[in-house]
């Protein structure tokens, strides 16, 4: 690293296989669609036709509340991705997929913090949220 302050994959040996404890993730992003009322505008289309990327990281959960109710039973769970490699391509309104198919959505704008004596950003950090129910 030649005296640079490096990501937490430099660190870590970086790479899917590096950080010994940090998972793979699908990062979907809805595409684009011409607008039915205005073809020369795009708009957002639906999640199947989603942009996908695989970043890697780590899961924190946060909270996991129940709201029963008697029309239905709501399940919301929060929780904080922490991704090794600060540039990640990670935006509000992104969807997170974890491996065991559970789906998040990144809520706010993740952010990547920087040391303020040595400008290192180590790691991207995204806010995430599941409903059910």
């Amino acid at each position: 690293m030649d005296g640079m302050m490096g990501t937490a994959a430099d660190y870590t040996g970086g790479g899917p296989d590096g950080m010994g404890h940090r998972q793979a993730y699908t990062r979907l992003r809805r595409g684009t669609v011409p607008d039915p009322y205005d073809p020369d505008h795009l708009v957002s289309g639906g999640w199947g036709q989603a942009d996908t990327r695989a970043v890697y990281g780590t899961l924190a959960s946060k909270a996991s509340i129940e709201q029963p109710d008697p029309v239905r039973d709501e399940a919301i769970s929060t929780a904080e991705l922490i991704l090794d490699d600060p540039d990640s391509d990670v935006q509000r309104g992104d969807r997170i997929k974890a491996e065991d198919g559970r789906i998040w959505d990144v809520q706010g704008y993740p952010h990547a913090d920087r040391n303020p004596f040595t400008g290192w950003q180590p790691t991207l950090v995204c806010d995430l949220q599941e409903v059910i129910g």
